[in-house]
């Protein structure tokens, strides 16, 4: 019989009783050594009917009363709860203090999951992706889904959504700003948003305020868009942002963003396909002339050249300081100088379009320039039904 065995018997049964029993677990000597009892399994276990904690424990034995019948004297038959495999118990049985056994291990407990710290917006577009072309002229529609991954609670969500700066903009004087149309699809249908893209400030942050709308914990909604750039939009990288400022904010310092940035492509633009070598510029003298070749995948109807002057200087040219001229069969020309939203000086002679037919054309121009102002350059291009080519530099040799 083990310790832990007697430690649970002492609970109940006095301590002389015990001790009865552990020795009657040694079994018979044989030779002077011990041999450990090992009676069958089918032996029936004693049991007591001590109470338990009926005070302080004899010095002498005191006989329990049988529960089985007539039990043999040597009480033998108590040593089958012992089972065969275990160490004596004798030792165990002479001390008075028997330590308690030592409890089962607890079973493993799941450990439970972290709650969810408390997140921002998500915000997922839907039908653009990263890298996505878009023809300019094409209109484009798309979605975005806001979700609240705030476990705390609500949250209020005015929907925002506006381009960035774009390079490919017509106009880059003061800001690089993709013209198009932008519109929301409300209960009431679809609504024309200010303008497309962000513009130089934070005011474009306040046009979701009139759509704003509340979610719970885990709750998402999406918002249909649909935009059109313009053709007058050169090709390039646009990056399309969508907000989640709250509703009638005063500062948008944490509101959260996502932004895809899309491929604006022209298949429509004509090309310059060649520039001849510029004669010498005299400032207030003779002025620089040069031919170059423009062409259109869609012909040259409606296909007119550009010529403009880039100049970057603290004095400023006006009109009356550029003159340009283009020549038409054997005359010269004289266009009306204009400038352009970048600044620049020249001309877009649409009276010269569809001179000549084919699929290209070529201009020789002239261009004088009545004072000195700093370094210069001439740009040529074309436009076509509104498609704008790339400029191609003109490089005239200046003398001041």
């Amino acid at each position: 019989m083990n310790a832990s065995v007697i430690a649970r018997i002492a609970k109940i049964v006095p301590l002389a009783v015990v001790a009865a029993i552990g020795v009657a677990a040694c079994g018979p000597t044989n030779g002077g050594a011990s041999v450990a009892a090992s009676a069958p399994t089918s032996t029936p276990a004693v049991t007591s009917s001590a109470t338990p904690g009926a005070g302080a424990v004899p010095a002498t034995p005191t006989p329990a009363a049988p529960t089985t019948p007539a039990a043999p004297t040597t009480e033998a038959a108590p040593a089958a709860a012992a089972p065969a495999t275990e160490a004596p118990a004798a030792p165990a049985a002479a001390g008075t203090d028997a330590k308690p056994a030592a409890k089962a291990p607890a079973k493993p407990v799941s450990a439970k999951p972290a709650p969810a710290r408390p997140g921002g917006i998500g915000i997922t577009f839907n039908g653009l992706r990263e890298g996505q072309k878009i023809q300019v002229g094409d209109k484009v529609a798309f979605s975005v889904t806001w979700k609240n991954n705030d476990a705390s609670g609500t949250r209020a969500v005015a929907p925002v959504v506006a381009t960035q700066q774009y390079e490919g903009a017509p106009c880059q004087l003061v800001l690089s700003m993709a013209e198009g149309t932008l519109e929301r699809k409300d209960a009431s249908g679809w609504t024309a948003l200010p303008a497309l893209s962000q513009g130089g400030g934070m005011d474009y942050a306040g046009t979701g305020d009139a759509a704003a709308f509340t979610l719970a914990a885990g709750e998402s909604r999406t918002v249909e868009y649909r935009m059109s750039l313009d053709v007058n939009n050169r090709p390039g990288s646009l990056a399309i942002e969508a907000d989640a400022p709250t509703p009638h904010a005063k500062s948008y310092k944490d509101m959260a963003r996502s932004v895809v940035t899309a491929k604006v492509v022209d298949a429509h633009r004509p090309v310059v396909n060649s520039v001849s070598e510029p004669s010498l510029l005299v400032y207030g003298g003779a002025p620089t002339e040069f031919s170059y070749k423009l062409s259109s995948p869609d012909g040259v109807t409606r296909l007119y050249p550009s010529v403009f002057l880039s100049t970057r200087n603290s004095e400023g040219l006006s009109e009356s300081d550029v003159t340009v001229q283009a020549k038409v069969g054997d005359e010269w020309k004289t266009l009306t100088t204009v400038q352009d939203c970048n600044g620049r000086l020249g001309a877009e002679p649409a009276e010269l379009a569809d001179l000549l037919p084919g699929s290209s054309v070529s201009y020789t121009f002239r261009v004088a320039v009545a004072r000195h102002a700093g370094p210069m350059a001439i740009e040529v291009g074309g436009v076509a039904a509104g498609h704008h080519s790339a400029d191609s530099l003109v490089q005239p040799y200046s003398k001041g």
